[in-house]
């Protein structure tokens, strides 16, 4: 994947986020004490979700939301 703009690709858990904001969110923790990345499924709790391109997002658009419910239910059909 190439990485530029806002992406940003975390060093320590190697996940790939949309937006610096998206980075920010997956950090927990206080600096220099216990700073730490989230795991797939605290991130999942906050709402965060991956998009078809494999990248973290803080929230899925519309179309995003769409695409990701017919996967969902051709996965389940299957």
């Amino acid at each position: 994947m190439r990485v530029g703009q806002s992406k940003n690709q975390c060093m320590s858990c190697k996940e790939y986020f949309n937006s610096n904001s998206a980075f920010e969110k997956h950090r927990h923790g206080t600096y220099g004490v216990d700073r730490r990345c989230m795991t797939n499924e605290e991130m999942t709790s906050k709402l965060m979700e991956k998009n078809a391109r494999g990248y973290w997002i803080t929230e899925p658009r519309l179309f995003e939301r769409e695409s990701h419910a017919v996967q969902e239910q051709s996965r389940q059909t299957a």
